[in-house]
């Protein structure tokens, strides 16, 4: 008798994996790829890897994360991926802004006859050495004015991104007492 083995061929689409990280200055991956259709033949294994990487906000776009050049199927020690039509899917690596306070301060002034202001501020969120410089504008003069909102009108990142934070503004209040 004789044997003959026929080609047998299968399709599959082998898909990168996605992740998503919150923004921490490091970058992320994720280097694994799993069947996304089709099925392997008894004893075959998937040889596979993703090459994407995120470190900003950024960085994040729809398939970020392709299957490197070079996949294969494997039946202990060999080749088979000549038996498959294999398609691949990338997959989407995100990087998520975390959230940043700016908050103007705020202040009581004991009424001089001079106009008053406040150009101070503190922010919140920030990580690693990533810095910003606001502009903060109010000013009081007469006590009947109540109480006169110090807000932060603008801010520009002197280190990092700001596409890494969504940034949050919080006025600050800034009032004239009466001197008896």
């Amino acid at each position: 008798g004789e044997l003959t083995m026929n080609k047998a061929e299968a399709e599959l689409t082998l898909a990168a994996e996605s992740g998503a990280w919150p923004y921490d200055g490091k970058a992320h991956d994720n280097k694994s790829v799993k069947i996304y259709s089709g099925t392997l033949f008894t004893g075959d294994t998937v040889v596979a890897e993703a090459t994407g990487s995120v470190t900003d906000v950024e960085d994040t776009e729809e398939g970020n994360n392709p299957i490197a050049e070079g996949y294969k199927i494997m039946h202990g020690d060999k080749d088979v991926t000549d038996n498959y039509k294999i398609d691949t899917k990338a997959g989407t690596l995100t990087i998520i802004p975390l959230d940043a306070t700016i908050t103007a301060e705020s202040e009581k002034f004991v009424y001089d006859g001079a106009s008053h202001s406040n150009s101070k501020y503190k922010v919140d969120g920030l990580i690693n050495d990533d810095e910003l410089t606001a502009t903060v504008e109010g000013s009081i003069t007469y006590p009947d004015e109540g109480t006169v909102a110090n807000k932060v009108t603008d801010y520009e990142f002197t280190t990092g991104k700001a596409s890494n934070y969504k940034i949050k503004t919080v006025d600050g209040e800034l009032k004239m007492e009466n001197t008896t």
